[in-house]
């Protein structure tokens, strides 16, 4: 099995390369956006935790695609590190944890709120995975703290979740906050993504 998973991983990896896009995790934004339309009407986006920048970059290219459209979104990216620039990208090197960041965010949108929040972040993984579980369940509230200040009502988030044995508890909790809670692997995901 982890064989298999890891051949199937390298033929992303591949396949970023051959395609232009900074990471494999591309591939998850577009698989994800096949499934459930996640673009459709979006004109304002936000991608926390974004470096290396391959979700800001998928959203660069599909929210922007003609000329027309180029100029009408607006797309936040906001990271601890730095990262190379994108077209139509706006980069914030923050701390999502700070209600300032969420104020930034939101200044970049002339006062709107986001209609898209994602975020493909996770912690160094230490090989532990009841910490690596609990420190991403850490980040996913953090990035879930900062969503509720920047998006709109009826908007869509779009996180990564590790799968634990709490992940029960994690899914009711989001669904306090959301109307309707799914839970997806796209394709290019690794094993121990939910």
């Amino acid at each position: 099995m982890g064989r298999s998973s890891k051949d199937k991983r390298d033929i992303y990896y591949r396949l970023a390369k051959e395609e232009g896009w900074r990471a494999r995790s591309a591939f998850k934004l577009l698989q994800l956006d096949e499934e459930y339309r996640l673009f459709q009407g979006v004109q304002r986006a936000v991608d926390l935790c974004a470096a290396p920048g391959s979700w800001s970059q998928v959203l660069s290219r599909k929210l922007r695609g003609s000329e027309e459209q180029s100029g009408q979104v607006k797309i936040v990216a906001v990271d601890l590190q730095a990262m190379a620039p994108l077209p139509g990208v706006i980069q914030i090197q923050g701390d999502i944890t700070k209600v300032s960041t969420a104020h930034e965010i939101i200044r970049h949108f002339e006062g709107q709120p986001a209609d898209l929040v994602v975020c493909d972040g996770a912690p160094d993984v230490t090989g532990l995975h009841d910490i690596d579980e609990y420190i991403q369940a850490q980040l996913l509230l953090a990035v879930t703290e900062i969503t509720m200040h920047v998006l709109r009502d009826g908007g869509t988030f779009v996180a990564k979740i590790f799968r634990g044995k709490d992940v029960t508890l994690l899914y009711s909790q989001l669904q306090i906050f959301f109307r309707e809670v799914t839970c997806a692997k796209p394709r290019s995901s690794a094993t121990s993504a939910l």
